[in-house]
């Protein structure tokens, strides 16, 4: 966990010719099928460094009934392989597992598309978990939307929605804030 807070500080410097950003998020999470809901938390951090593009990603779900899961994720795309609107990306991830273990890592590949449509930016996209260093790997692609509202010129809000498939079944909707620098 120190390391995931190092890396999100220094995402979060102020850097010569980077442009940041930074959200916190909750989701209201409805497991389907026997998937229990949850109660969701994101902190988000941002960097663009010219073509190249920083994504880290904090999250932790309660679960009605009990339980807790946390899990962070880096992700880096660039535009200079983007196909038109649609950018790529790359990650890791990390998983602490339910109620703290057994814990694990994993891959991320998926893709964005965004655009300014009336006073915000919508933004959409898919990511999948390829590898992992769990012994019978947990599957999951996670479809999500976002539209974010400017309040001021570095405030806005965020209203999202998710759904996941596979080994992980959920649907979420949430509300947020996200800050520019």
């Amino acid at each position: 966990m120190k390391k995931l807070i190092a890396v999100l500080a220094l995402a979060a410097s102020t850097t010569a010719g980077a442009s940041g950003w930074a959200s916190f998020d909750v989701d209201a999470v409805e497991g389907r099928g026997k998937a229990k809901d949850s109660t969701a938390q994101y902190l988000r951090v941002g960097k663009s460094f010219g073509d190249v593009n920083l994504m880290l990603q904090a999250r932790t779900a309660r679960f009605d009934g009990g339980g807790l899961v946390a899990s962070g994720e880096t992700t880096l795309s660039t535009r200079k392989v983007s196909l038109g609107p649609v950018t790529p990306f790359v990650g890791v991830g990390y998983d602490n597992g339910f109620n703290g273990g057994p814990d694990f890592y994993y891959g991320l590949i998926g893709a964005t598309v965004g655009q300014k449509i009336g006073p915000g930016f919508a933004m959409a996209g898919v990511k999948t978990r390829v590898g992992s260093t769990q012994d019978h790997m947990t599957h999951q692609t996670v479809s999500f939307a976002s539209y974010n509202m400017p309040v001021t010129k570095s405030l806005g809000v965020n209203l999202n929605v998710s759904r996941s498939g596979q080994d992980i079944k959920e649907n979420a909707v949430g509300v947020g804030v996200s800050v520019r620098f």
